[in-house]
């Protein structure tokens, strides 16, 4: 009967030991910070006329519309950024927009006017949603750009960013 208390006990005492052997250790967090570049078919015989082009600071994430043929940009989205804490895939970051509220829409007209926007970091390419149009949905997918691209053109001004979470102009409204 000892034996078998005995046994019991060490069971239940290394039990908690042998279920974390399964685990795997995420690893340090993906330094995401740098240039992306949206990643296109392979199947395509002509070049794009244009393609996201993304730039992630320490705090944001600007994507914009570049143009192949003058290089000029537009600017799609500028919004805030969460850096991961470990190496966890998927990773998953909810992005407030962070244009100014006085935005000029004429200067502005290609960037998106949705409060948030969620994006997706799985096995070294990030992933989000636009819609082009009302009945269109399209996913974004992202590569670490191989060179830095100038982006010119349609940056937003320093000291017209407002502060994340405030109505951005044209914004759909979100439910509660």
């Amino acid at each position: 009967m000892k034996t078998r208390c005995g046994f019991l006990i060490l069971t239940l005492l290394l039990l908690p030991s042998l279920t974390a052997c399964g685990k795997k250790d995420p690893g340090p967090p993906p330094d995401l910070r740098g240039q992306w570049q949206q990643v296109l078919p392979e199947d395509s015989e002509e070049a794009p006329q244009y393609y996201h082009l993304a730039r992630i600071s320490d705090e944001h994430v600007e994507i914009y519309y570049y143009y192949t043929a003058d290089g000029s940009t537009n600017l799609y989205w500028y919004g805030t950024f969460t850096p991961p804490e470990d190496g966890k895939e998927p990773y998953v970051w909810e992005s407030e927009n962070s244009l100014p509220a006085n935005i000029n829409p004429r200067m502005f007209r290609y960037a998106s006017r949705d409060a948030k926007k969620e994006f997706t970091y799985k096995k070294g390419n990030i992933s989000y949603m636009i819609a082009p149009s009302q009945a269109l949905r399209m996913n974004v997918t992202l590569e670490r750009a191989e060179k830095n691209v100038e982006i010119k053109g349609s940056d937003v001004p320093e000291g017209e960013r407002h502060e994340a979470g405030a109505p951005v102009p044209g914004s759909p409204k979100t439910p509660d």
